[in-house]
């Protein structure tokens, strides 16, 4: 069966906005079954945000293993953006041998692409060595200093850490969006695992039970990794260093519900099955002027 899918112009910068976009997509694909024809219609977007298109990417190769064909409708402006991005596969270091150099390319853009990050034991190495360039890059882009270069190696390893703990998946997904004239960077990572409450059931939490508990657990710091006795699941240490320390927005979204924390609110909500993200997404909004006050010490664990 064809099944046709639109993507929605979030109208705005708002990460809100941006999440309301991507729920619209997420129930007009829980409707999309395997061996089925679908096209996606991408011509209504005017500019793309991380938080929109890199859970559709994500989207996109489950969609493929799924025996689903794929077609794409653009508009020319956005087709020429999401060229450069690298959609809908993002860049892959375990099948470009000079992936090293291909990505010092990116030094003088205002982005870095969409990318794969192989979470298997034995790509361990590779892992480590394309997030350190990836950061590497991403911080002489930003032409970031003191402070600030330890908040983005923090908030971008703990968040792929968890992925490698937590995901029970081959591979990660990562980009990363400057907006200079607007004075913030957004970065989105997610995974396709089994999200908040299914690494809490492998752990035996059988007290949580629902997607709305496991976030709840997660962002006040009690972590599966509490039974190792190792360090804290981090979420909790992020989300205080990322909003209360340089007012920031976090935005952490987990099966039939996501959490958000600003400056102005903190909620979590839950959503119908037909919306839920199977895995783990987490958007962060990072402010590029650090408050006077900020210090990065007062949130290690």
């Amino acid at each position: 069966m064809e099944r046709f899918i639109t993507i929605k112009n979030p109208g705005n910068d708002n990460m809100g906005s941006s999440l309301g976009s991507l729920l619209d997509a997420l129930e007009q694909l829980s409707n999309v079954n395997s061996g089925d024809e679908l096209v996606i219609d991408l011509s209504r977007l005017s500019f793309v945000h991380p938080l929109v298109i890199l859970p559709i990417c994500s989207l996109i190769s489950k969609a493929k293993l799924n025996n689903i064909e794929i077609e794409y409708k653009f508009c020319n402006a956005t087709e020429s953006y999401l060229d450069t991005i690298l959609f809908p596969n993002g860049f892959n270091a375990l099948i470009n041998e000079d992936w090293n150099n291909y990505l010092l390319r990116f030094q003088t853009k205002t982005y870095l692409p969409i990318c794969q990050i192989p979470i298997e034991g034995r790509n361990t190495l590779i892992r480590e060595q394309l997030l350190t360039v990836f950061e590497n890059i991403l911080l002489h882009q930003l032409q970031i200093t003191g402070q600030m270069i330890s908040v983005i190696k923090y908030l971008i390893s703990e968040a792929m850490d968890n992925i490698v703990d937590h995901a029970n998946v081959t591979n990660g997904w990562i980009m990363v969006q400057n907006y200079p004239t607007k004075g913030f960077i957004d970065i989105c990572i997610l995974d396709s695992g089994v999200g908040l409450l299914g690494s809490y059931k492998n752990f035996g939490f059988n007290d949580i039970d629902s997607d709305t508990k496991a976030l709840e657990q997660a962002v006040n710091g009690n972590s599966t990794k509490q039974i190792t006795e190792t360090r804290g699941y981090g979420i909790d240490t992020s989300r205080r260093m990322l909003v209360d320390g340089l007012k920031g927005k976090y935005l952490l979204f987990s099966g039939a519900a996501f959490y958000i924390y600003t400056s102005e609110f903190e909620q979590i909500t839950p959503l119908n099955r037909n919306n839920e993200w199977k895995g783990t997404l987490l958007a962060l909004r990072i402010p590029e002027k650090i408050p006077d006050e900020f210090n990065y010490s007062n949130y290690l664990e």
